[in-house]
């Protein structure tokens, strides 16, 4: 079986995976996330970019459109100037990055993975690579996303983190991350866009891996994990204030929101959901979304963030924030304010 057809059947059956095992609670927050007491109650607003049937769709205060259409689309991110975004279009054997604006037009290609060869062909798949979790740095114009092109045996379908520095230079495999020799994926970047942090599937035996959370600090290439649960743990966000990464942990069968303190802190659990993925933080920090089963269906939920007296962040009881059918669990949430 060629590379791109197996990355392909390993995120199909990551989506399987996560809808079968979403079936139960979500509820507590992280520290140093005031909230002023005179808007404490308010609704969370901005607007958040997510996936569902196949089209990246917005959510603007309420109102949900399609802002993409006949094109297989995953994992939206903002950027900074919140009138482009970044997202991946998947093709039948391989994906690319594309920049956006709020039409759904593109602006840019970022990647370009589809191979010159006669299609389907030995060396069409060879050739083929998928580009994928894109990124965008709160502060510039750079993306990170995750690749196989970088792999130096491409039959190996290693995913390593790529950067895209300027859109006059092609896209590199990070050095860095490429000597880790791990299967890296779902990347988010601090505010500064210095560090990123990433899972990092583990390998625990010839077919079964276990995924932790890493960082890699960008202008040292030191490396460092940040989470290590025997159970797993997967999809970090980075807080607006740097202090936290929010992320799910696997404990069993119940998958929770829960937050590590950058600091070196004990990770802690923020919600008792038991059915939570791709948690994503308001832009003000006062609110992490994420979605959660519901009837055998996916919503956005949300909590509303308080400071505890030992300083972790504790979480309301979650509110449905909207629900559509055929939501994206892996293509996650992406939240602007502006």
């Amino acid at each position: 079986m060629t590379a791109p057809h197996r990355i392909r059947r390993f995120y199909v059956s990551a989506l399987v995976l996560v809808v079968s095992i979403f079936a139960s609670a979500c509820g507590q927050p992280d520290p140093e996330l005031t909230t002023p007491e005179s808007t404490f109650g308010d609704d969370p607003s901005g607007r958040i970019l997510f996936v569902a049937d196949g089209d990246v769709q917005l959510w603007d205060d309420g109102d949900i459109r399609a802002v993409t259409s006949d094109v297989d689309a995953l994992s939206p991110s903002w950027a900074p100037d919140g009138a482009r975004f970044a997202y991946v279009q998947n093709h039948d054997g391989y994906s690319d990055i594309v920049v956006a604006n709020m039409d759904g037009e593109p602006l840019e290609q970022v990647t370009f993975n589809e191979p010159a060869d006669e299609p389907h062909s030995e060396d069409w798949a060879y050739n083929a690579a998928w580009a994928l979790d894109p990124v965008w740095s709160p502060v510039g114009e750079q993306l990170i996303f995750v690749s196989d092109k970088g792999g130096l045996d491409p039959l190996s379908d290693p995913l390593y983190l790529w950067y895209s520095e300027r859109w006059d230079i092609d896209p590199y495999p990070l050095p860095e991350a490429v000597n880790l020799d791990v299967f890296q994926e779902n990347p988010t970047l601090s505010p500064d866009g210095n560090v990123a942090a990433f899972v990092a599937r583990i390998r625990i035996t010839d077919s079964l891996r276990n995924t932790q959370i890493w960082t890699l600090d960008l202008n040292t290439a030191e490396t460092s994990v940040l989470v290590d649960h025997p159970d797993g743990a997967y999809d970090p966000s980075w807080s607006p204030d740097g202090e936290n990464v929010a992320y799910i942990q696997r404990d069993g069968n119940r998958n929770d929101v829960w937050i590590a303190p950058v600091d070196g802190s004990d990770p802690y659990r923020l919600t008792d959901v038991g059915t939570c993925v791709a948690p994503a933080w308001s832009p003000d920090g006062r609110f992490i979304a994420f979605f959660r089963e519901n009837d055998g269906n996916f919503e956005a939920a949300y909590v509303e963030l308080e400071t505890g007296s030992d300083g972790h962040l504790t979480a309301g009881d979650p509110k449905r924030l909207f629900s559509v059918d055929n939501i994206s669990t892996i293509s996650g949430m992406s939240w602007n304010g502006n």
